[in-house]
């Protein structure tokens, strides 16, 4: 399909699974001030990144299109598994590298998965759509 020929509920989803992520290093960049870091600094983002894309992609995605199908889109449900979802990515990541830290996978990932979920759904809107693809909200 066209970019030209998509409805705004798709370009809104599409839109939102594209920049939402992009939390997650900006949050990773400004909470361990990166920019001092150097070469360190920017494989830091990169990770973090990778890591904002592939949770939101592979858990968050498929997680979206089954609470939009069953019309549960109620705005407190993003932050939510938001977080969830945060918080077993940070501590996938710190088990990777080694570290325990298993504070800062429930408060810095769960706070930074909030933070996407929350993007998401304020670009996406999932609670304006209808089954069949109309907006509810456009009166």
């Amino acid at each position: 399909m066209e970019m030209s020929q998509c409805e705004p509920r798709e370009l809104r989803e599409l839109l939102a699974f594209m920049l939402a992520p992009l939390v997650v290093p900006l949050v990773v960049t400004l909470d361990l001030r990166l920019w001092e870091g150097g070469s360190i600094g920017f494989f830091i983002a990169v990770i973090a990144t990778m890591v904002g894309y592939v949770g939101t992609l592979m858990i968050g995605l498929p997680l979206y299109l089954l609470l939009r199908n069953r019309n549960a889109t109620a705005f407190l449900l993003a932050p939510v598994f938001g977080a969830v979802i945060g918080a077993v990515a940070a501590r996938l990541v710190w088990s990777v590298f080694g570290l325990d830290r298993p504070s800062d996978s429930f408060g810095f990932g769960g706070l930074t998965g909030a933070a996407v979920g929350t993007v998401l759904w304020l670009i996406a809107r999932p609670d304006l759509l209808r089954r069949g693809g109309g907006a509810e909200g456009s009166q």
